[in-house]
This record gives structure tokens, C-alpha cells and sequence, in this order.
């Protein structure tokens, strides 16, 4: 049997798989469309000068996405060193019980009295 994690995994892989058989026709498509498109496309007009080139705000939009992601792997990090007392007793395996350890009867727990409202609906 498949553990959790295998199954995660393969599904992870099995997405990066599709993404690769669809990413080459749709850059080609975009390159041929891009050929087109670029005869009726006048050039950077010289008011544009000092703004930014698109490849230079894709570039620092990417640098972004870099940081922005590692900023948050520190931050979970120090969640999960924050939260280690819990997660050591969830993650923990239950040792298999013995013929000593037998479990104990529940305790029967009263059901708690409906509780009445403070005012009428109006």
C-alpha cells in the first residue's frame, strides 16, 4: 500500500508531467501569434524612455516571487520550531499496546442543558 506521502508525491509529479506537455504548444502558438501581432505594433514611443522594458518588470516580478517565497519558507519555519511541542506529540507514533495495556472504560459525560436566550427575537 501507497503511503500518503508517495501518493502526494507521484500526484505532484504527474502535474509537473502535464504542465511540461502543454507549456511547448502554447509558447509556440504565442511565438507564431507574437509574429504576427508585431507588424501593427509601433515602436516605444520616447516618452516611455524611463519606464521600465517589459522583460525588466517580468525579471523583477520573478525576483520578487524568489523572495516573496523564501520570506514565507522562514516564516512557516519558525511556526513549525514555534509549534515543535505539539507536532512532536501528533507526529509521534502510538506504541503498539500489550496485553497489559488494556484501555480504560470511558467516563459517561452529562449532556449539557439547552442554553436559553438572554432576549425575544423580534
Amino acid at each position: 500500500m501507497m503511503s500518503a506521502m508517495m501518493t502526494l508525491k507521484k500526484w505532484q509529479d504527474q502535474y509537473f508531467d502535464l504542465v511540461k506537455k502543454v507549456e511547448e504548444p502554447v509558447v509556440r502558438f504565442t511565438g507564431e501569434r507574437a509574429e504576427t501581432i508585431a507588424r501593427f505594433v509601433p515602436e516605444r514611443p520616447s516618452f516611455m524612455a524611463e519606464m521600465p522594458t517589459m522583460s525588466e518588470l517580468v525579471d523583477n516580478q520573478l525576483k520578487f516571487r524568489k523572495r516573496f517565497v523564501d520570506e514565507q519558507t522562514m516564516f512557516v519555519r519558525k511556526l513549525m520550531k514555534a509549534m515543535e511541542p505539539v507536532v512532536t506529540k501528533v507526529d509521534t507514533a502510538p506504541k503498539p499496546m500489550t496485553a497489559m495495556h488494556t484501555a480504560k472504560p470511558m467516563k459517561s459525560v452529562k449532556p449539557m442543558a439547552p442554553r436559553r436566550a438572554t432576549r425575544k427575537a423580534a
